[in-house]
């Protein structure tokens, strides 16, 4: 019996080895299992880009929670690798990214991303990369952020698998400095101390266990925490003065078990319409400022009634709280300003004018006359003679005076006649103008007062008779800003008909505008601007080459000397109306 036994021992040991060679090799034929190695933010051409990379392909799905500021991402078969913290991010609309390992889905590798406004993501997958794309809500400089988990559990790796560096944005830490040294110690321990200098009430969930072991010095409270948390894969919670630490798994499942059930409850509430009446506000824009805020529920309607300015909802009663509070903080009375606008214009002249008239008679014999000629000169008034230089200031009734002086001989055979002439008028005036208009918050007031002047135009299709203005025009776009200042686009125009100056009978138009943007407080005056001008004019007229001769060439000019200054200034103050 031995001996037949003995063969068959012998074939089931061969069978068992080579079993154990077959399954060795299937095996090592095995593909190895994805892995997580890369988690970056970046900013390309406007738009925010997540990218995830892996070890290997991989599948995904992304859900996309009741909450719009909330998504979350599922690697199938993919192991999370050294990201197993919180990662804080607070740029290009991301603000953090927390990675969950689920009890119940051990196999797949959970990402939830938390967003700064609700966006629509666009999935991309190539080359063992996974890039989530959206539009990037800040309008900043381009920057591009390789985000990676800080401090990794098993820190002792090899130095060529050393944790990838975190690059996140600068973070300003306001909280009270402390310094600390510990070995050992318990972590509520530190909590604790944490919050005997903090003020705030620290709640420690009982699955935060470990032993704490640092040397801090002269680092803020807040700051040391934060530390603290993502070295211990922990998250903090902040309502009120309380601030509450768990790990961050649990969180990240508390906050997906209230957005299940609010998501629950918005499903199977029942449906509340309520009409909201709008005071204020336009009511189209008020309906889509609620749109924009995408509130409404997918069971959610909202409609517009212009006749009585309301708006209708119709969605769960939960929901109409937030409405309440949107369009109580929204259909509010719009502010009004009152402008006040002065011009003044302010001129000063002043002329001179300085002639003289004079002829003189010489008959030294009956065949010969020495004089003026009663051609061009005309006569004196005193001699009756003609006149050699007649070069009389511009005077009259109520300008000027002339002096004259006259001599005649015996015989009539010599005559002298001189007239001088002196006239000097100054000047002043002042012209204020103040348009005033009152105006709505961010809306376009414009006032006017002038004439229109008519003129002809000819052109193939006949004459035509066009105007132009010649008006005081006040135009202004008011901003109250939250400070309480007035942020205004100002437009001023004084335009004046030259009645003096024309052309084909229709009068030239002297403008003066300006056109600005300022800030000014609440009743405060501000001089927008001015134009000075300055005309001086001198005027000699005289008999030539005898009107320079020094002294004795006052005999032969008239001078005429002109000043005339214009100023104009334009200041404005708004008032908020209360």
């Amino acid at each position: 019996m031995m001996l037949h036994k003995k063969p068959f021992l012998f074939i089931a040991v061969l069978l068992l080895i080579c079993g154990g060679l077959s399954l060795s090799t299937q095996a090592e034929d095995l593909p190895p299992k994805p892995e997580i190695i890369d988690i970056a933010v970046n900013l390309n051409d406007g738009k925010t880009e997540i990218e995830i990379k892996t070890t290997s392909p991989f599948t995904y799905t992304i859900y996309k929670k009741s909450d719009p500021y909330h998504i979350s991402v599922d690697l199938i078969d993919t192991d999370l690798g050294k990201f197993t913290d919180k990662i804080v991010v607070d740029s290009a609309g991301v603000l953090n990214i927390v990675p969950v390992k689920d009890a119940g889905s051990p196999n797949t590798a959970r990402l939830d991303i938390a967003l700064a406004v609700p966006a629509d993501i666009a999935p991309t997958y190539s080359d063992n990369t996974l890039i989530l794309a959206f539009d990037n809500p800040e309008s900043g400089e381009e920057t591009g952020a390789g985000i990676a988990e800080e401090t990794a559990k098993g820190a002792g790796l090899p130095e060529g698998e050393k944790t990838p560096e975190a690059t996140v944005p600068e973070k300003k830490y306001t909280g009270e400095k402390i310094s600390i040294d510990f070995q050992d110690v318990d972590l509520t321990h530190v909590f604790r101390l944490i919050a005997d200098i903090s003020g705030y009430n620290v709640v420690v969930s009982p699955d935060v266990k470990g032993k704490f072991s640092m040397k801090l010095t002269d680092v803020p409270w807040d700051q040391a925490l934060e530390i603290i948390l993502r070295n211990y894969g922990l998250s903090k919670s902040i309502e009120a003065n309380i601030i509450r630490i768990a790990p961050t798994g649990i969180l990240a499942k508390e906050e997906e078990e209230i957005a299940r059930v609010k998501e629950s409850q918005e499903k199977s509430g029942n449906l509340v319409t309520r009409v909201y009446p709008i005071n204020y506000a336009n009511v189209n824009s008020m309906m889509q400022t609620i749109k924009d805020a995408k509130i409404l529920t997918n069971r959610g309607f909202i409609s517009v009634d212009e006749r009585t300015t309301s708006i209708v909802i119709r969605d769960v009663d939960q929901k109409h709280e937030d409405y309440e509070k949107i369009i109580a903080a929204l259909d509010n009375p719009t502010p009004q300003v009152s402008i006040n606008a002065r011009i003044v214009e302010v001129t000063n002249n002043l002329s001179k004018e300085l002639g003289i008239q004079w002829g003189a008679v010489v008959q030294p014999s009956p065949q010969m006359r020495i004089g003026g000629t009663t051609n061009t000169n005309g006569v004196g008034d005193f001699t009756g003679k003609p006149l050699a230089v007649n070069l009389p200031a511009a005077v009259g009734a109520g300008s000027g005076g002339a002096l004259g002086i006259g001599y005649i001989s015996a015989e009539a055979l010599r005559a002298l006649d001189i007239q001088l002439s002196a006239a000097e008028s100054t000047g002043q005036g002042k012209v204020i103008s103040s348009p005033r208009i009152v105006t709505m918050d961010n809306q376009k007031a414009v006032i006017r007062q002038g004439k229109k002047i008519p003129y002809e135009t000819i052109s193939q299709d006949g004459t035509k008779t066009e105007f132009v203005d010649a008006a005081l025009e006040l135009i202004v776009v008011p901003h109250i800003t939250p400070e309480g200042t007035i942020l205004m686009k100002v437009e001023v125009k004084k335009n004046e008909a030259d009645f003096a100056q024309t052309s084909n009978n229709v009068p030239t138009i002297n403008t003066n505008e300006i056109e600005t943007l300022v800030l000014i407080n609440d009743g405060d005056t501000l001089a927008l601007g001015g134009i000075y001008k300055k005309n001086e004019t001198e005027d000699t007229s005289g008999v030539p080459g005898l009107g320079n001769i020094p002294i004795l060439g006052w005999l032969f000019k008239k001078e005429l000397n002109k000043d005339e200054t214009t100023e104009t200034l334009v200041f404005i103050t708004p008032r908020i109306v209360k």
